[in-house]
């Protein structure tokens, strides 16, 4: 292994006697306490749920603390080789592995989604702990650079695919990495720091090694490895992966969607189509079965050779293990399993569930019906495996095989039963439950089955069958049965935590409600349970009220004149917002006004609204963006569990209030939601079960504050931030202080609109030198990240015909994209600022700080000698354009092209409105021809099999010229990084 590096910067912090941890700056007392929580917990081989606000270096905290006791246990218990003897080939390395991990816990470290999991490796090469070995696992989605594979949307047959590619040695990539030598591969992977997914590509890639297999490889014998949550809480991929949980340290970070996760991951679903396709497809698999040992057959009876040398090669299927008689045998019960299914939905064994359609009953039903068909706990794993071996033969025959016959309907059946019977299985059965009853009487399914319920509706003659599990402690007993250490819990939102705790179901050592960073929390929350015309109750019952429409739009106005810069505007549903903002720009905010509401918000910000279709977000946050800059800043109107609610990074100015309007309480229709309600009043109401029990009512309010919660912590981002917390609706002044964050609950005053808006701006008033600088700081923040950006482009191949730099998600979500035509400069870069994804979660130390002071105080130097009137314009801070803040030319390298963004922005007015138009109207009134070529054109385009300019040329005489709007609509159609390019053709070819 590496020696360890060593820097100045680093600070020893003894958390106990025995543990130091090396931090990467001083720490904050809540990170100290934090850390102190995680060390105590892994001596004592306990859980924790830890709650820290957003902005207290939780990663940071959790990576620094948990990599030290490790790395301490090392110590303590040294590899002793004296009782152990290698054999074979690499017995040595693989010795001092197994000796290793059988002393060593592994680190799996979880998170929601890849992109907080590469901010976790940014985190990582931060700190003296980069040498560890680490991987990050993915799906070939992510990884595959095997174009063949890639061109494949769906991951299922992408995975597929590659294995067939695979067992026949017709993929150079992996034929490659499996000629590699372990030390060779050491060499290619050990570069000093983790990577992440794009740097396992980038190196798969230049080197032409297989980066989906190094990384399975490498997590082998890696010590800490990164990967998404259901990797770890799914069965199904656990066993694809094949993860050895065994005295592993499991840290679930970004928790506080855990629950409904766990819950989901143990649920199932399956159709009567599904089923009926799978038979379809067994039989497929049959008949070319039989067609095959027949040719094999008739080769061998025309072979000359000696009877004694004849070869009758029945290979030739592909899989050598798939028999005829095994699949036979897998027909008869699902063929079974279909007649059991119809039986039961005409039985009496299920319920009506008003107000749903279908029909419901615990689980332990199911279990049942999957019993009469032959299917059971003992031989399903072997019955699933059939069904893989199966649909890997169908996609190896490609042209002889229908699309609709490549194995989605087997593909589906062997999911829903790996997921019932991995749920359900004895020892989870045990783990789950009560520990009074003898162990003999609790390994029974039906422990298990209790906990979920089964709902069947039928439509059209189809039935849809859906198994809910509504206790995620199932998911994480089951870790625990897997031989994990511990189980650590981490978020900037657990509240309400005592209620997350208890449905986690773990053996928490530790529970932390951790403070911010700083004493005096620089936040203003008012509950407003007043406006003009009475009580603000945001019902569904009344949330078409006139009065309650026209207060919530008064109290809005009144906080958007009053806050500076960007303002979070949160609904409980998109069609709330929809509802409201609809009614706004009619409503007149006035007997005697011109103007409506929507018009008197326009007026006092920029007003964009959250989109419900995903790759819409990227130009909507664009706008935003641009919108805070301007002299009256903007308001993003979004929804809790939205896009924006989590997962975006909203710093400083782009977030100095927080306005919820209403309390998100799930769909109260929907199907989980009922079902999980009647399973709750169901088990208040059981004596055999003795714990503490949790009502409905509690459940579902639980459910709505954490949605809160979430929303809330988008309005301090780290130690220097302030802003104001508004809670639009009167029963948020009657919910118990647990339900809001520790950090938050002495902020909290309840008040009417009129109030509200005073202190609001009493609030930003005595903090005006604070906003007037960060108006200044934010212009410069987008000018410094925009070099940031293109130093960062610069190792990218590109195009020199293209003279427009291209815009995809990824790059909008960076405020580095502001409308700036800019001269790449790659000499002014703070000394500790790279030109990569910057670090918005972390406390910086008072050393970088000083740095990036003494840096920019340099540049402005610059920056003045150069121009006279600098200094003027830095008195009308609001004013000032981008371009003041441009280098020298002497700091500005030579014969460096603009760069020059298009966005909708800088789109003439009628092509802004061609692409408003709903994607439905492309095919009104389009002949049949038209409609198959337009069709045609799309499937090839989602396929890769077309790229971008044939998707114009094939469309343009379609459309243009009788209609060239909807032409021009087309390109909403379009990848991101495709749509600006059709649009810039469009324009150059004078369109429209």
């Amino acid at each position: 292994m590496s020696s360890k590096p060593t820097s100045s910067a680093t600070t020893e912090v003894w958390v106990n006697t025995k543990v130091c941890v090396k931090f990467p700056f001083e720490p904050y007392e809540c990170q100290r306490i934090f850390m102190k929580n995680v060390v105590d917990v892994l001596d004592r081989k306990l859980d924790a749920a830890l709650e820290s606000p957003t902005g207290t270096g939780k990663t940071l905290s959790l990576l620094c603390s948990t990599l030290a006791w490790v790395q301490k246990q090392k110590e303590i218990k040294p590899l002793d080789f004296s009782t152990w003897q290698s054999s074979g080939a690499g017995g040595a390395e693989k010795t001092e592995e197994k000796l290793k991990n059988s002393f060593i816990p592994t680190i799996f470290y979880a998170s929601r989604t890849h992109s907080q999991l590469e901010q976790v490796v940014h985190e990582l090469n931060r700190t003296e702990y980069k040498w560890v070995k680490t991987t990050i696992l993915g799906s070939r989605e992510h990884f595959c650079i095997n174009q063949k594979v890639k061109k494949i949307k769906e991951s299922n047959r992408q995975s597929h695919v590659c294995r067939g590619l695979v067992s026949k040695r017709a993929c150079h990539y992996y034929n490659k990495f499996d000629a590699m030598t372990t030390d060779k591969m050491n060499e290619v992977l050990d570069k000093g720091e983790a990577m992440d997914i794009e740097d396992f590509v980038k190196l798969g890639t230049q080197n032409s090694i297989c980066p989906y297999f190094m990384s399975r490889q490498r997590s082998e014998t890696a010590e800490l490895i990164l990967l998404p949550y259901n990797y770890i809480i799914d069965p199904k991929m656990r066993r694809r992966y094949k993860l050895d949980l065994k005295n592993s340290i499991v840290i679930f970070d970004e928790a506080h969607n855990l629950e409904s996760i766990c819950e989901s991951n143990a649920s199932a679903e399956l159709s009567s189509t599904n089923i009926a396709l799978c038979i379809e497809e067994l039989k497929k698999v049959l008949a070319l079965l039989v067609d095959e040992e027949e040719t094999a057959r008739a080769e061998a009876d025309m072979d000359t050779e000696a009877f004694g040398n004849q070869k009758i090669d029945l290979t030739k299927k592909l899989i050598e293990n798939l028999r005829t008689e095994d699949l036979m045998a897998v027909l008869e019960k699902v063929f079974l399993l279909e007649e059991e299914l119809d039986k039961l939905y005409e039985s009496n064994l299920l319920k009506p569930v008003p107000p749903l359609d279908g029909k419901a009953s615990d689980g332990e039903i199911l279990l049942e019906t999957l019993g009469k068909s032959g299917f059971d706990g003992n031989s399903v794993e072997r019955l699933v495996d059939i069904l893989r071996d199966a649909i890997s033969y169908l996609l190896s025959k490609n042209e002889e095989v229908a699309l609709t016959e490549k194995g989605d309907g087997m593909e589906r059946v062997a999911d829903f039963l790996l997921s019932i019977f991995s749920t359900h299985a004895q020892e989870v059965a045990a783990a789950v439950g009560d520990e009074s009853i003898k162990l003999a009487d609790r390994v029974d399914p039906k422990t298990i089955a209790r906990n979920c319920k089964l709902y069947i509706r039928r439509e059209d003659g189809k039935l849809t069958i859906k198994y809910f599990c509504f206790q995620a402690s199932i998911s994480m007993r089951m870790l625990k049965m897997r031989g994990v250490r511990n189980v650590l819990l981490a978020s900037g939102t657990l509240s309400p935590i005592q209620a997350f705790t208890y449905n986690m179901g773990l053996n928490f050592g530790a529970i932390l409600e951790n403070e911010h960073a700083l004493k005096q929390v620089p936040v203003l929350t008012s509950i407003v349970t007043r406006g003009k015309h009475g009580g603000l109750t945001g019902s569904f019952q009344n949330r078409k009220n006139v009065n309650y429409v026209s207060d919530v739009a008064e109290a809005l106005i009144r906080v958007m004149e009053a806050t500076p810069q960007g303002i979070l505007v949160f609904f409980s549903s998109y069609s709330q917002m929809d509802e409201l903002v609809a009614t706004w720009k009619t409503m007149k905010s006035a007997a005697n006004s011109t103007d409506t509401y929507w018009a008197r918000m326009e007026k006092s910000k920029r007003v964009v609204v959250e989109p419900r279709a995903k790759e819409e977000l990227a130009a909507v946050r664009l706008r935003y963006t641009q919108g805070v800059s301007e002299p009256h800043g903007a308001a993003l109107l979004a929804v809790c569990r939205g896009k924006v609610s989590e997962g975006i990074d909203f710093c400083d100015a782009e977030s100095r209030a927080v306005i919820i309007v209403g309390i998100p309480y799930p769909p109260i229709h929907d199907e989980r939601v009922v079902l999980k309600k009647k399973y709750l009043d169901d088990l208040m109401g059981r004596k055999d079960v003795t714990h503490e029990k949790q009502s409905s009512t509690d459940w579902y309010q639980m459910e709505a504050f954490r949605a809160v919660n979430q929303a809330i912590g988008r309005v301090l981002r780290h130690k220097n931030d302030f802003g104001t917390v508004v809670l639009l609706d009167t029963r948020y002044a009657t919910a118990k202080p647990e339900m809001f964050p520790k950090w938050l609950r002495s902020t909290i005053s309840r008040m009417d609109s009129d109030n509200c808006a005073l202190k609001t701006a009493r609030f930003f008033k005595e903090r005006c030198h604070l906003i007037e600088n960060s108006k200044v700081d934010y212009i410069k923040k987008q000018a410094k990240q925009c070099k940031s950006f293109s130093q960062a482009k610069k190792s990218f191949p590109s195009n020199p015909r293209d003279d427009i730099t291209e815009i995809t998600l990824e790059d909008m979500f960076s405020p580095a994209n502001m409308m700036l035509e800019k001269k790449e400069s790659s000499k002014l870069m703070p000394p500790s600022v790279k030109p990569t994804i910057s670090s918005v979660f972390s406390l910086p130390t008072n050393e970088d700080e000083l740095k990036i002071k003494k840096w920019e105080q340099e540049n402005d130097s610059q920056s003045t000698s150069s121009s006279t009137s600098d200094s003027n314009k830095r008195k009308f801070k609001t004013e000032i354009p981008v371009s003041s803040f441009q280098t020298s030319s002497q700091n500005e390298p030579p014969k460096k092209k603009k760069l020059v963004l298009l966005t909708r922005e800088t789109l003439p007015e009628k092509y802004r409105k061609a692409l408003d138009i709903q994607t439905s109207e492309l095919t009104k009134g389009m002949s049949y021809e038209n409609q198959k070529q337009f069709v045609a054109t799309l499937k090839g385009y989602k396929a890769t099999s077309i790229e971008w300019e044939e998707v114009f040329q094939r469309l343009r005489p379609i459309f243009v010229p009788e209609k060239p709007e909807l032409f021009i609509s087309c390109s909403n159609i379009l990848r991101s990084e495709d749509k600006m390019k059709f649009l810039r053709k469009a324009l150059s070819s004078k369109i429209y």
